[in-house]
């Protein structure tokens, strides 16, 4: 994606998330939000925005992973750990034995996950 194109993309993610929110506040403000249904509904349409905040976040910094991604290729073990360029958390890593193509997944929530 270009730039702009993932600008426009990150702008509508968050507009969906706030209609999530403003849906959510709908729902609670009904006579009947009491209910399971609409409090599963509420719950579900918060779930909802807090992911696509996550989603619309700006772009991981690049400066540190290609550092870490060259690290994990040189690196003759087969899976290991280390830290994320993006939040300073853990970051597990394997290597694929049939390419060498790296799997690597932050364990911090909503952080990063890499497959190359």
């Amino acid at each position: 994606m270009t730039p702009r194109e993932l600008d426009a993309y990150r702008a509508g993610l968050k507009h969906s998330a706030d209609m999530a929110l403003i849906s959510a506040l709908t729902i609670e403000l009904r006579d009947d939000a009491g209910e399971v249904r609409q409090r599963a509904a509420i719950e579900a349409l918060r779930g909802l925005a807090e992911g696509l905040k996550a989603e619309a976040r700006t772009e991981i910094s690049a400066d540190g992973f290609p550092a870490i991604m060259a690290a994990i290729a040189a690196d003759p073990e087969s899976a290991g750990v280390a830290a994320c360029p993006e939040c300073s958390g853990r970051l597990v890593w394997i290597k694929d034995a049939s390419n060498g193509h790296i799997h690597a997944r932050c364990e911090g929530s909503g952080c990063v996950a890499i497959m190359q």
